[in-house]
């Protein structure tokens, strides 16, 4: 139960990360900025930010918490599952429909990491002549970050580590296996340079 609670928090960081300026960001200036960012209905009482955390000049992370309510029902076995969740005051939302739209934006960023990965693979090749010679991520991240790509990638949004295969002499492949975690089925996720 947990788990929601803390995708909900980790999503309001990443958009708070976005509106921190230049200056110092304060408790109230941080709480109003999540309430203002309308992804689902929190009401002013509901949200305590209790920590901000200033990086670099542009970014921050705030800590923050959310009293969400989760809805249980027992299965058929008479053990006692979470059925949907409401944050805040809002409309109940059901853990399927939730976890697929977590899915979808988990497929879209692990898409944009390893279209990040293939460019940054193309980069090393156009100013060293041939691909990177590397057997893993690890040993890819290390020819390729920093002067290539500008983070480290080595993991999928599920939090699954990506994997690299070797299709040839100088061919490679990056693969996600996607939201079920299973290696070689349709939601396997694949780019090749």
């Amino acid at each position: 139960m947990n788990g929601f609670r803390i995708i909900a928090l980790l999503a309001l960081v990443c958009c708070l990360a976005a509106c921190a300026s230049s200056r110092k960001l304060s408790l109230d200036t941080a709480r109003t900025r999540i309430l203002k960012l309308g992804l689902m209905e929190i009401e002013d009482k509901t949200l305590e930010v209790r920590k901000v955390r200033q990086i670099g000049g542009k970014h921050a992370v705030a800590e923050a918490s959310l009293n969400m309510v989760f809805q249980l029902a027992r299965n058929s076995r008479g053990k006692w599952d979470v059925e949907a969740v409401r944050f805040s005051d809002g409309n109940w939302v059901q853990v399927e429909t939730l976890r697929q739209a977590l899915d979808l934006t988990r497929d879209r960023q692990t898409r944009q990491d390893l279209s990040k990965l293939v460019q940054a693979i193309k980069d090393y090749k156009e100013v060293r002549g041939d691909y990177p010679r590397a057997d893993s991520l690890s040993g890819l991240n290390d020819l390729l970050f920093p002067r290539h790509m500008a983070t480290s990638i080595r993991f999928d949004a599920w939090g699954r580590p990506l994997i690299l295969l070797r299709t040839g002499p100088e061919g490679l492949q990056i693969l996600s296996s996607g939201a079920d975690g299973i290696r070689g089925n349709e939601d396997d996720i694949s780019l090749s340079p």
